[in-house]
């Protein structure tokens, strides 16, 4: 009897356990979903925006305008670029070029130098005044950096890479003393100066008296003078066969050219005179070049391209001036000079671009 009483209260605590469980479990589900239900918008949300984000993502684009892409040494010109929808701030940097420093002015600010290869902040301004000088030629091309960076980010999501023409005036092109007949092409060679060695003319013979009236003296002739054409040589031209050539071509003068083929250098071109354009090629290495031509693109739009040059000996050059016609042309325009020459390493130093201003 006692065993049955003791078999049914146990059975009945078991069913109360088991009931208990059971409504606790359901609580913990009805916990659980609503806890789910809450968090499950927030999340599509985040989803939503994401894939919005990615979907409506534009890489920056920069465009960089300047005012003028030829400036006088010593003048002032403003640097302006557009502004991308994303946050972030730009920078301002120039490559450092001999002889050439910067000073710049933000937002109305007062001006001050900035060093070459250096990064200027300028926060979300979207506009630069710099002033450039130049003391070493009378044309330098300087390059330069306007960069976007992100909020939050150390790289730039954008760069836009520009070059700047500065014009020293004061500092005159060299101009080599040349003799020649031709327009289009005038070249110079330097060439070991002759050993002259003074011989005296022989005299002539007393005429003998046919009369006895003294015979007059006949009249002396004067001497000619010599014509002296200078030429610098720099250096004594010895090859080394052992040696590498290096061709280089520079910019000596822009400007124009007469009747009587004399170059006149000049900052701009009028375009009722003939403009020509001066340029040196020089073999810097140390051993005697091959044969080799040049090209010329000119600010008129034409091309010229040269006959076979002689071989440059070691620091030896050439000095070409190219005319071209300039009739009903005004503005900022740009020519190039490169040369073209086989079994050279180094041709970095073989063209060069460059900008003339032809005015009325």
């Amino acid at each position: 009897m006692n065993t049955n009483t003791d078999n049914q209260g146990k059975e009945r605590v078991l069913k109360t356990l088991a009931i208990g469980g059971f409504v606790g479990l359901i609580i913990i589900i009805a916990w659980l979903g609503i806890q789910l239900i809450s968090f499950m918008p927030s999340a599509f949300t985040s989803l939503a925006s994401l894939a919005d984000s990615v979907y409506n993502y534009k890489p920056v684009e920069l465009v960089v305008v300047s005012n003028t892409s030829v400036a006088n040494a010593g003048e002032s010109f403003t640097i302006t670029w557009n502004k991308p929808k994303q946050v972030g701030s730009f920078t301002f940097s120039y490559k450092c070029t001999e002889g050439v420093a910067a000073e710049v002015r933000v937002s109305g600010g007062p001006i001050a130098p900035l060093e070459c290869d250096t990064e200027l902040n300028l926060g979300d301004v979207n506009s630069l005044d710099i002033n450039l000088t130049s003391e070493r030629n009378r044309f330098t091309e300087v390059p330069y950096t306007i960069a976007f960076l992100p909020a939050k980010s150390d790289s730039p999501a954008a760069t836009q890479d520009n070059t700047i023409t500065v014009v020293n005036a004061m500092i005159s092109p060299v101009v080599a003393e040349v003799a020649t007949t031709s327009v289009t092409e005038v070249t110079v060679k330097p060439e070991p100066a002759p050993v002259v060695v003074a011989q005296p003319e022989p005299s002539e013979p007393t005429p003998a008296p046919v009369t006895p009236t003294p015979a007059p003296k006949p009249t002396p002739k004067p001497t000619p003078k010599p014509v002296i054409i200078s030429t610098p040589i720099y250096g004594i031209p010895v090859s080394n066969p052992n040696g590498t050539t290096d061709i280089g071509v520079r910019l000596l003068g822009i400007g124009s050219v007469d009747n009587s083929n004399r170059f006149t250098a000049s900052t701009v071109i009028d375009n009722d005179t003939k403009g020509a354009i001066q340029f040196e090629i020089k073999n810097f290495g140390t051993k005697t070049s091959e044969s080799f031509t040049y090209t010329v693109k000119l600010p008129n739009g034409s091309e010229y391209e040269s006959p076979t040059q002689t071989a440059l000996k070691p620091n030896e050059r050439m000095v070409a001036t190219i005319g071209f016609e300039t009739v009903d042309m005004t503005g900022v325009k740009t020519f190039s000079v490169s040369v073209d020459i086989d079994s050279e390493n180094n041709k970095t130093n073989n063209q060069f671009t460059a900008k003339v201003s032809i005015v009325n």
